[in-house]
Formats: C-alpha cells, structure tokens, sequence
C-alpha cells in the first residue's frame, strides 16, 4: 500500500503532462484559417439566406489559445416587396459579410472555449453587389435601380442582423474536434459542422 500511495504523485504528473501536450497540441492543429461549407441562415422576412462561416484563429505563444475573428460570407435571394417604386415581381440576390473578434482558450482535448467582443460586431451589405432580376419586366417598365438598390441592401442587413447575431454568439465554444487532412468536424451550439483548412500550400 506504501509503495502504491508514493506511486500516486508520479501517476498524477504523468496525466497532467498528457493533458498538457493534448491541449497544447490542439492548440497547434486548430491554428489558422478555416471556412465552413454553407449553413441556412434565418431571417426574418423568410429570405432563402445562406452563411459561410470562416475562423480564423491566431495562437498565441506559449499559450495554448489566442486571439479568434469569425467571419461570415452572407448571400440572400429573394423578392422586391411589391410597391409605390415597384408594381411587378422582381427577385434579387446580394452578398453581405459580418465579422466579430475575440478570444479562444483550450479547455480539452477536443474542446474550445471562446469569446466573443459585442462591441467589435459589424455587418456590411454593398448595394453594388445587389443584383435584380428584370426577367418579368419589360425595359421600359424597369425601375430605377439608384434608389433600390440602397434600400434593398438595407433591408437585407435589418434582416440578416438577428440571424448572424444568434449563429455568432451562440458560438461559446467548439467541441467533439477531430482534425484530419485538413478537415475539422466538430460542434458548435450543439450543431455538426465541417471546416476546411485555408491557405493550404
């Protein structure tokens, strides 16, 4: 029994070292930039939205975390609300981004925690990058896209906000990793998701 409990301390560094080169080797592995296949996006006006999510996390060193920006390459089509400007069917598609920054920490094996700042959250849709479709109309009966195109691209990021807010911050941590040729599945608010690796050479 002596022996077993002087045996105990030696056992428990040995653990504490394997913890330690997991996490730290997480840490290494899950460093850089990852993007998503797309994920629906909710809104609310029932817009058939969609986000590529992108992550791109910067180890600190000698840490085993860092800093974190998530991205989210935003599209949306769907129908001009008809109106005073607009008195036939016109559908549409535009492109936005929304980034956030903040932090992530190893906190497992397979697990991540993170951070994210409110403060630094920003949503951008270009009405440059509105684009309408004139199938249904004739030339003649065209609007005048200089004051659609604006008031589209706000609609959009009025509508989109909720749904990036809710995939952004129900993001507290990432879990079940397994990393492989560049592939990483895991979990994020309880939903699979697969990355790939960017910038490979």
């Amino acid at each position: 029994m002596k022996k077993i409990l002087q045996l105990l301390p030696v056992v428990a560094l040995m653990l504490m070292a394997s913890a330690c080169d997991s996490h730290s080797k997480l840490a290494k592995d899950i460093n850089g930039t990852w993007a998503s296949t797309p994920e629906r996006l909710t809104d609310n006006i029932g817009n058939s939205s969609s986000i590529i999510r992108i992550l791109e996390f910067d180890k600190l060193p000698e840490k085993n975390g860092g800093t974190l920006i998530m991205s989210g390459l935003i599209s949306v089509n769907s129908a001009v609300p008809q109106g005073d400007a607009v008195d036939s069917p016109i559908s549409y598609t535009a492109s936005g981004v929304a980034t956030i920054s903040g932090e992530w920490t190893v906190q497992d094996d397979d697990e991540i925690t993170i951070y994210l700042d409110p403060s630094t959250m920003k949503i951008d849709v270009d009405p440059e990058g509105v684009v309408l479709d004139y199938n249904v109309l004739t030339a003649s009966s065209a609007p005048d896209t200089t004051a659609i195109k604006p008031a589209l691209a706000s609609m959009v990021k009025k509508a989109i906000s909720t749904g990036v807010e809710t995939k952004f911050f129900n993001a507290k941590k990432i879990d079940d990793i397994k990393i492989k040729d560049n592939i990483m599945s895991c979990e994020i608010d309880d939903y699979d998701i697969t990355l790939h690796r960017q910038n490979v050479d």
